[in-house]
């Protein structure tokens, strides 16, 4: 099976200030219900987790399973823009095999426990983080990884974080 890498600027700041401390908790209980409230609660700021389109109040509509990690998927999209993606797509594979694995980590992140709506892996950086990550990456010959690292610098210039999922 083939992953797709897929990486966005994170506002990893707001996120550990109103839904970290809770997340793991929620999700653990599937507590589809404080979800669902969040979203709801922050409609105007949430996205479709698949095109990125603004929700509507009818957003439940859009779920396929209706689970905590779907609903969860959507709920974090307060955070990061869908449509605006700067992973490294399929030359993730060819890369994969090529890395030892501390170098897999500054690539990909942290995972949360308990927290993984695609069931292919997501991961979180901080923003400082993301600046370690980019200085480690930085000296590895790869054409693709290049335009990653460029991609995590100014996303950590900016106060951002990174979130990878596939």
């Amino acid at each position: 099976m083939s992953f797709d890498h897929k990486a966005f600027e994170f506002d990893w700041q707001a996120f550990s200030a109103e839904m970290l401390p809770w997340l793991n908790d929620v999700l653990a209980a599937n507590d589809c219900k404080r979800l669902a409230a969040f979203v709801d609660a922050n409609i105007v700021a949430c996205r479709s987790p698949y095109d990125g389109e603004l929700l509507s109040p009818s957003w439940q509509e859009m779920l396929e399973t209706g689970d905590a990690q779907e609903i969860a998927d959507f709920a974090l999209t307060k955070y990061y823009d869908p449509s605006l993606d700067h992973g490294l797509g399929d030359a993730w594979a060819e890369l994969e095999d090529a890395l030892p694995a501390s170098m897999k980590i500054a690539l990909l992140g942290q995972a949360l426990p308990h927290f993984d709506p695609g069931r292919q892996g997501s991961y979180f950086s901080t923003p400082a983080d993301a600046t370690k990550s980019g200085a480690l990456l930085n000296h590895i010959e790869f054409p693709a990884l290049r335009e990653y690292c460029n991609f995590l610098e100014r996303a950590s210039g900016n106060g951002f974080g990174v979130y990878v999922t596939f």
